[in-house]
């Protein structure tokens, strides 16, 4: 989160410079300074805490009904792209199967439920090649792709391959 900061804060604050440049300002330290370090802090840390407080409420809406025979294992907000559409919502892992269900703000109320002895892979794949938050379950019939929080993307692959593992044996 600090990388992320201090990269955000230089970034606003050159492309702040330049622009000031072509506007036939003179280049001002201390605004350089003030730039960096408010949209850093804004950016870097406040903006995703907001982004948490307010995902965590959407999702606590969304509800994804368990068997009594099944285990929550694992729960994130999710944004599921396949061939027939795209929309953000809630992902569990049980000890039985993958579901997604859309957020009521999505136009398809598409209901995806996997069983995990239907998935033949799990893949960890990056957005532009360094951002770690993208899975793909892959079954005979269809290939999903999870979009899920930079640092969820290992421990849902881990998870669903654990499970994978353990129903061969």
């Amino acid at each position: 989160m600090i990388i992320q900061t201090v990269f955000q804060g230089l970034f606003f604050a050159v492309f702040m410079a330049v622009f000031g440049y072509f506007m036939g300002e003179k280049f001002n330290i201390k605004l350089f300074v003030f730039h960096a370090t408010f949209f850093g802090l804004f950016m870097g840390i406040l903006f995703p805490i907001i982004v948490e407080i307010l995902t965590k409420r959407i999702l606590e809406k969304n509800i994804i009904s368990i068997e009594k025979d099944e285990n929550l294992v694992y729960e994130s907000g999710s944004t599921l792209k396949c061939k027939s559409f795209s929309a953000g919502g809630k992902l569990i892992l049980t000890n039985k199967r993958i579901a997604f269900k859309p957020h009521k703000l999505n136009a398809k109320k598409v209901f995806i439920e996997i069983s995990l002895n239907e998935i033949t892979t799990v893949e960890p794949k990056n957005t532009l090649g360094f951002i770690h938050n993208i899975f793909i379950v892959k079954t005979k019939n269809e290939e999903l792709k999870f979009y899920v929080g930079e640092n969820d993307r290992d421990t849902w692959v881990t998870k669903i391959k654990n499970f994978i593992i353990s129903s061969e044996n």
